[in-house]
């Protein structure tokens, strides 16, 4: 299972409603692209220096899903309509190890957190 994180800060003169909208947009992608096992999405309530505006946290079965919906028209079109307001994007992926068991992501401490590799 691959974690996959993106961070986005916005443009200072960025209105709420595009970004709510964006959310919205992003939110309608998992019905219609069965290539994200997860979507959530985080604003940032500290408003901090080094804070990022928006946090999307998303799961899918492999690279080559998350390339899938990377390539997919509709991932594009929301990507083409928050780009122009985009001042910065950030994003981490990484293997979340798998219990062999239930074959299901399993973090290898209590907070599940697994090993800190490099993937390639």
């Amino acid at each position: 299972m691959l974690q996959h994180y993106v961070f986005i800060r916005y443009a200072a003169d960025t209105p709420e409603a595009h970004v709510e909208e964006f959310c919205r947009r992003m939110r309608a992608l998992p019905a219609r692209l069965p290539d994200i096992r997860h979507l959530q999405i985080g604003r940032d309530i500290l408003h901090d220096a080094r804070s990022w505006d928006l946090m999307l946290c998303m799961r899918f079965e492999s690279v080559a899903a998350l390339r899938r919906y990377q390539q997919h028209p509709d991932h594009q079109q929301v990507m083409a309509f928050n780009q122009p307001a985009v001042a910065e994007v950030g994003s981490v992926d990484f293997l979340l190890p798998i219990d062999e068991k239930s074959n299901s992501a399993q973090g290898s401490d209590k907070f599940g957190n697994g090993p800190c590799r490099r993937i390639g």
